[in-house]
C-alpha cells in the first residue's frame, strides 16, 4: 500500500515547475538521452528493455491506480485512440486508408500489453514518421508555389475532432490551405521578406525532428498512450524526462519559469511560475505560444514551430543571467495575432519570489474608512530541503502568512482577502496547516485511496490565528491544493468564496521509479511512471474532482467557448461523493440573505464602474479572438479584422490609460512600446497595483462585515 500523498500541478512536461509535496526518485542521472539505436544488437536491447517497462507499468497499474478498470478488448479500443491521438492530434498526417489499417490491431493492444509486444505500436509509429516525411516534402515545394489570396475560403485551426482526409488528395488540399494560412501570419507580422525561407525550413524541420525521435521518446509516446486512456494525470517518464521531472521538482534549474506543452504544432505556455523570470517581465501569460527563440537580445530568432518540447526546452535553458529572447504568439489574439519578442533574463526559480505577499485596501464607506488586508498566495509551498536539515527558520506557507496576518492586524484591519487565482497548488501539508490558521482544529480534507480506505487530514492546532471576516478569491487557475483551502473555508462557513469555479483537480499522484520494481538488470537506466492513486473530498462528502469549488459571488466575466480545467480533459475521473464529516460550523455572521443581497450590490457597483465595464469590455474583446476556430484565407478579410481588433482594443486600453491617469496612444504599436517600456523600468521594483477584482473582493468583504456589525464569532 503507497501512504505517501503527493499533490502535483496540473501539467508536469515543462520548462520549469512549480512546488509539490513531495519528490520522486529517479535512478537516471543524466539529461543525455539514449541515442536512437543504429546496431541490430542496441535495437534488440532496446526492444527487450522497453518490453520488460511496458510489463512493469501493466502491473503497477493494476496494482495501485484508483480507477477500476478492465484490461480487455474494450478498453483496447480506447489506448488505440489515444495512440494515434499522440501522434496527429490536429489529424494532419493520417488518411482514412491509415485509419482503418491501423484499426486491425484494435482488439489486440491489450494482449500486447500483457505480453510486452511492442511491434504494432511501432510499426503504426513508422507509418506516423513516414507521413511526415510526406507532408514536409509537400510542405516545402508548396511553399515556394503561387497562392491566390483574393479567393473566399477559410483554414480550420482545431481539426482534433474533424473527418480524416479521405485521401491523399484532401491532405494536399488541406496542407495547401495550412501553408496560406502560415503566409499569411507572416504578411500580418511584416515578414514579408523572409516568409517563404522561414517557412520552408519549418516544413524540412518537421521530417527531420520527426526522423530525430529516440527510441526511448519513442515508448514514451507508446507508454503514455495506455496511460491517458486510463485518465489525464497518470503518464510515463523516459529516463530522460525522469531527471526533467527531479528537476523541476526541485526548482534549481536556470531557466524562465514557465510550464510548457506542446499544443499541436506549437509550445504553448501552459502557467507562469509566480516571481520567476518570465513572470517578472509581466509580459508572459498563460496561453501564450512560443514560434520562435533567440539567444541574447541580438542573437537569431530561431523558428521552433513543429519543434519537439525537448528541443525546445534545451535552447531556452541557459545559464544564470544571460538573456533568451522569446517571439509569442499572445493568447488574447489567437493564432493569426501578431508575435511580440520578449527578452527574458535566466534565473534560478527562488522559494522568495513564490512567498506570499500581502497589501492593504482602504474602503471608503458611510460609515467611515475601513482596512481590508489582501494575502496573494501564489502557490502552497515549503522548503523541504532546509526543514529536512533542521533549520528552524525554514520558509514555508504558513509560517509567511501567519507573520503577514499578525502585521495585518497590526495595522488594525477590518477583513482579510486570500488571493488564490491562478494558484494551482502545492503541499498538501501546508494547505492543512494554512486552514488551521482560521478554524480551531478539525477535518480539513478526506483522502479515499485505490483500496477504498478513507483517512482524513486534520488541524490539530488549537487556536485560531485570525478570526475575523474573511474572503477567498478563486479562478479558473486554481487547482489541488487550492480547491482544499477554499473548499473548507466554504464548507465550515468560514468565510465567503469570490471569483470563478476552480479547475477541478481532486486527484493524488505518486511517481513510482521503475528500477525500483524491476528484477532483471539492464545496461541502461528504466523510466518512472506517476500514477493516480486516491482522490480528495472536502469535509461535506463531495470531491473537488472534475466540478471544482462553486463560488459564492462570482465575477461577470467573459468565457471562452471550450471547457477549461478537469472538465476538457479525456478520461477525467468523475466527481462522486462519500460520507460527510461530523463538522461543526463556524457561527459566520454571512448569511446567505446577506450574500444575495451583496450579490446585487456588487453586480450594481460593478455596473456602475467605468474601470471595471472597460475591464470587462477588454476580456470580452480577447476571449472573441481566442475563441476563433476558423480563419479566413482572404489577405483582405484578415487584414480589416485585424484592422478593426486593433482599433478596438486600443480604444479600450486607451480608456484604461485615462481612468489610471496615464498618457494615451495614437497607435496599438506606441502602446505595446510603452507597455514594454513601462516592464523594463519599472516592473521588478514597484508592488503591482490592486486589479479590479481584488477592490471588489475587498468591497464585498466590507459590505457583508458591515451588514454582520463586525466579527466572525468563536464557537
Amino acid at each position: 500500500m503507497i501512504k505517501k500523498y503527493c499533490i502535483f500541478p496540473v501539467t508536469l512536461l515543462s520548462a520549469v515547475i512549480g512546488l509539490s509535496s513531495c519528490y520522486g526518485n529517479t535512478n537516471s542521472s543524466t539529461l543525455t538521452e539514449n541515442i536512437s539505436p543504429t546496431s541490430d544488437a542496441e535495437k534488440i536491447a532496446a526492444l527487450k528493455r522497453h518490453s520488460y517497462e511496458l510489463g512493469v507499468i501493466d502491473v503497477l497499474i493494476d496494482q495501485y491506480h484508483y480507477k477500476d478498470y478492465k484490461l480487455d478488448n474494450a478498453f483496447s479500443r480506447k489506448i488505440l485512440e489515444s495512440y494515434i491521438k499522440e501522434l496527429d492530434p490536429n489529424r494532419l498526417y493520417f488518411t482514412k486508408a491509415d485509419i482503418v489499417e491501423f484499426n486491425r490491431h484494435r482488439d489486440k493492444f491489450d494482449d500486447d500489453i500483457k505480453t510486452g509486444n511492442l511491434e504494432p505500436a511501432l510499426t503504426i509509429f513508422n507509418t506516423y514518421q513516414q507521413r511526415v516525411k510526406e507532408r514536409s516534402d509537400f510542405a516545402a515545394k508548396r511553399v515556394s508555389q503561387t497562392f491566390s489570396f483574393s479567393i473566399a475560403e477559410d483554414y480550420l485551426l482545431d481539426r482534433s475532432k474533424a473527418n480524416w482526409a479521405k485521401d491523399v488528395y484532401a491532405l494536399n488540399d488541406l496542407w495547401r490551405r495550412r501553408i496560406k494560412n502560415d503566409l499569411i501570419n507572416q504578411q500580418l507580422s511584416q515578414k514579408n521578406d523572409e516568409s517563404i525561407a522561414t517557412l520552408k525550413k519549418r516544413y524540412q524541420n518537421l521530417s527531420k525532428r520527426t526522423s530525430q525521435i529516440t527510441s526511448n521518446e519513442t515508448f514514451q509516446i507508446i507508454a503514455n498512450a495506455y496511460a491517458a486512456a486510463l485518465e489525464p494525470h497518470t503518464s510515463y517518464f523516459s529516463p530522460r524526462a525522469s531527471e526533467e521531472f527531479n528537476i523541476q521538482m526541485r526548482l534549481s534549474l536556470d531557466g524562465i519559469g514557465a510550464v510548457l506543452r506542446t499544443d499541436k504544432e506549437h509550445t504553448q505556455i501552459v502557467n507562469v511560475v509566480p516571481g520567476g523570470p518570465a513572470d517578472r517581465t509581466g509580459a508572459i501569460k498563460a496561453g501564450d505560444r512560443i514560434i520562435a527563440i533567440g539567444q541574447g537580445t541580438k542573437g537569431k530568432m530561431v523558428d521552433v514551430v513543429g519543434w519537439r518540447l525537448s528541443d525546445v526546452v534545451n535552447i531556452i535553458r541557459g545559464q544564470k543571467g544571460s538573456t533568451v529572447v522569446l517571439s509569442v504568439l499572445p493568447s488574447t489574439t489567437g493564432l493569426s495575432g501578431k508575435s511580440k519578442k520578449i527578452a527574458i533574463v535566466r534565473d534560478k526559480i527562488k522559494l522568495e519570489y513564490q512567498a506570499a505577499k500581502k497589501r492593504i485596501i482602504e474602503v471608503k464607506t458611510k460609515l467611515g474608512q475601513s482596512k481590508i488586508g489582501i494575502i496573494d498566495l501564489p502557490s502552497f509551498y515549503i522548503d523541504f530541503e532546509a526543514r529536512s536539515k533542521g533549520m528552524k527558520d525554514y520558509r514555508s506557507t504558513t509560517r509567511d502568512v501567519t507573520r503577514l496576518i499578525n502585521e495585518l492586524k497590526a495595522e488594525k484591519i477590518d477583513g482579510l482577502v486570500i488571493d488564490l487565482r491562478g494558484n494551482g497548488g502545492g503541499s498538501l501539508s501546508e494547505v492543512i496547516s494554512l486552514t488551521g490558521l482560521f478554524i480551531d482544529r478539525g477535518t480539513v480534507v478526506q483522502v479515499n485511496d485505490s483500496k477504498g480506505v478513507i483517512s482524513r487530514h486534520n488541524d490539530n492546532d488549537a487556536g485560531i490565528t485570525y478570526n475575523g471576516p474573511l474572503a477567498v478569491m478563486i479562478d479558473r487557475g486554481s487547482a489541488s491544493a487550492s480547491e482544499i483551502f477554499a473548499g473548507a473555508i466554504k464548507d465550515y462557513k468560514r468565510g465567503i468564496i469570490l471569483g470563478e469555479t476552480t479547475f477541478g483537480k481532486g486527484t493524488v499522484q505518486t511517481i513510482l521509479p521503475l528500477n525500483a520494481y524491476s528484477r532483471e538488470q539492464f545496461s541502461k537506466p528504466l523510466g518512472q511512471i506517476k500514477i493516480t492513486t486516491a482522490q480528495f473530498f472536502r469535509i461535506n462528502g463531495e470531491s473537488t474532482q472534475f466540478h471544482g469549488v462553486k463560488p459564492d459571488i462570482s465575477w461577470p466575466v467573459p468565457k471562452p467557448k471550450d471547457e477549461f480545467g478537469e472538465r476538457s480533459l479525456d478520461n477525467a475521473l468523475p466527481w462522486k461523493k462519500i460520507a460527510k464529516v461530523n463538522y461543526p460550523l463556524y457561527p459566520s455572521s454571512f448569511t446567505m440573505e446577506n450574500i444575495q443581497q451583496e450579490d446585487k450590490i456588487s453586480k450594481k457597483r460593478i455596473a456602475d464602474s467605468k474601470k471595471f465595464q472597460a475591464t470587462i469590455s477588454k476580456m470580452k474583446l480577447l476571449v472573441s479572438a481566442g475563441n476563433e476556430k476558423k480563419l479566413s484565407l482572404n489577405l483582405a478579410t484578415r487584414k480589416d479584422k485585424r484592422k478593426i481588433f486593433n482599433s478596438r482594443l486600443l480604444e479600450i486600453e486607451n480608456q484604461l490609460q485615462t481612468l489610471e491617469n496615464k498618457p494615451t496612444f495614437k497607435t496599438i504599436a506606441d502602446l505595446q512600446k510603452y507597455q514594454e517600456k513601462r516592464n523594463d523600468d519599472i516592473f521588478n521594483t514597484v508592488k503591482r497595483p490592486a486589479d479590479v477584482f481584488v477592490v471588489e473582493s475587498a468591497n464585498i468583504l466590507n459590505d457583508l462585515r458591515i451588514m454582520s456589525d463586525g466579527h466572525v464569532a468563536k464557537r
